[in-house]
């Protein structure tokens, strides 16, 4: 069973563009962010090895990293949205997103009794005019984004699940190294 099998779940994390929209949907209320980091940390700690190496990023690179919360009215979390600043271009009209993997995984929602709940995420690769422009990874909350769980049983034997998807491929030039030249 893909605890990722139901239609709105599918319709979320196979979606090629900005979720927030379809959220509110689910939703039905209007959610804002809120920070909750912000800074510079190395490219190894943010971004996994083989994107790293496809845009070709130097693992001590520090990057700048931001993670939010897209909140309800009552504060609790719809989703957490943790983004890479690759070149600082992203949000224009011509951007395109890759959807690279999606899975489940536990997570800390605040709840009381402090319940890892297993949730679905997705990561996305945002491209402006071909140049990698940003990097993100959504975990959305199971109330929003339903996960089937697995038998009490299937559980206790493995505690997160992972369903990789194979999408279209964009054309990305590798980001030019600082001095301008570009990278072979």
């Amino acid at each position: 069973m893909n605890p990722l099998d139901t239609p709105v779940t599918r319709m979320v994390l196979q979606y090629d563009g900005s979720a927030v929209r379809l959220l509110q949907a689910l939703v039905t209320e209007p959610l804002r962010p809120r920070t909750t980091k912000h800074g510079k940390q190395p490219a190894a700690v943010l971004i996994p090895r083989d994107l790293r190496e496809r845009l070709g990023i130097p693992e001590g690179e520090l990057l700048t990293a931001r993670q939010s919360r897209l909140e309800r009215a009552d504060g609790s979390a719809a989703v957490v949205v943790a983004y890479v600043d690759l070149n600082g271009e992203a949000g224009s009209r011509r951007d395109q997103h890759e959807v690279l993997r999606v899975g489940t995984r536990r997570w800390y929602w605040g709840e009381p009794g402090g319940i890892h709940r297993i949730s679905a995420w997705r990561e996305i690769l945002t491209t402006t005019n071909g140049i990698a422009a940003r990097y993100t990874r959504e975990i959305f909350h199971p109330d929003v984004v339903p996960v089937i769980t697995p038998s009490r049983e299937r559980a206790s034997v493995r505690s997160e699940f992972a369903a990789p998807v194979v999408r279209r491929r964009l054309t990305v030039t590798p980001r030019a190294r600082r001095s301008g030249e570009p990278v072979v």
